[in-house]
């Protein structure tokens, strides 16, 4: 089984996708299952999910500012975009290019 911590990368910065509500809440649980906060200790599930999450360094989460969207979508290196959705079912092109 795939973990959120397998995917904290020190090189690069990490977002993951959710493509639907369910998903959502699917992180949200991993990550608290996981001892994933966010990055001032609050538990994940404390706080409403987006459809797109960073995933620090640090091993913390966070939102994404129109400034982390905008690399999110339009930075062509140093990003790691993750389908959280296929991540943990296994597939194997789970990262978005």
């Amino acid at each position: 089984m795939r973990t959120i911590r397998e995917l904290i990368n020190k090189d690069r910065k990490v977002y993951i996708f959710l493509r639907t509500k369910a998903m959502e809440y699917r992180f949200m649980s991993d990550a608290q299952r996981e001892g994933i906060t966010y990055s001032d200790g609050v538990e994940a599930t404390e706080r409403a999910v987006d459809d797109i999450m960073a995933l620090r360094a640090d091993g913390t989460i966070c939102f994404l500012g129109w400034a982390g969207r905008m690399c999110c979508h339009y930075s062509k290196s140093g990003v790691l975009r993750i389908d959280y959705e296929k991540y943990i079912s296994g597939e194997k092109d789970y990262v978005i290019t």
